[in-house]
């Protein structure tokens, strides 16, 4: 009984520190070496999708997770490479307004993430016709990277509005016997409204 009373006496302080949501937009990857980004043109544009929370743990820093789909991969006129993850970043953001203010802030965010593969397909073009290969067994069925990010966030009412543009390295290779060249890279832009 003194456990619910607990809880039931902090939870209310602690919401407005709390936020959740949803986000969707889009991933623009490649498949190279981390720092070929943009000497790539072979550039995969993907849906980016997911669930966010976020915690304040002042009026500058929150602590923010997302559980994530993400289509990464590569795409030429002759093959295109089709690797979807489940994403789970987890990311400090610093705020250049106070959290809680009224008007549009600046943020930006960094922090580690892992990805669960689900799908990996490999699309070739022979004689004009699609054939589409399923390369999951070849592939990684995970990853380990890093992101880092600058965003917007705006109220309305008590909600949140957010912008984020974000750079996701994958640190880990894609294939087993992946070398330098062989990592997922995308730059991301991801519309949220967070409750």
């Amino acid at each position: 009984m003194t456990l619910i009373a607990m809880i039931a006496f902090i939870a209310p302080s602690q919401a407005q520190n709390f936020h959740y949501g949803v986000k969707v937009g889009s991933d623009f990857a490649v498949q190279s070496g981390i720092g070929e980004y943009f000497s790539n043109s072979n550039i995969r544009v993907g849906t980016h999708a997911g669930l966010a929370g976020s915690y304040n743990l002042n009026n500058k820093i929150m602590l923010i997770t997302e559980l994530n789909y993400d289509q990464l991969g590569s795409h030429s006129s002759e093959l295109t490479e089709k690797y979807d993850y489940i994403t789970l970043p987890v990311l400090f953001d610093y705020s250049f307004g106070k959290t809680d203010s009224k008007g549009m802030t600046l943020h930006l965010n960094a922090g580690p993430y892992v990805s669960y593969l689900v799908s990996a397909k490999q699309v070739q073009k022979v004689n004009g016709n699609s054939v589409t290969t399923d390369v999951y067994s070849g592939a990684n069925g995970g990853e380990f990277g890093a992101m880092i990010g600058v965003g917007l966030v705006q109220p309305v009412g008590k909600h949140q509005v957010t912008l984020d543009l974000r750079l996701n390295l994958g640190l880990t290779p894609y294939i087993p016997s992946g070398g330098e060249n062989d990592h997922n890279k995308s730059i991301g832009i991801y519309l949220g409204y967070m409750l």
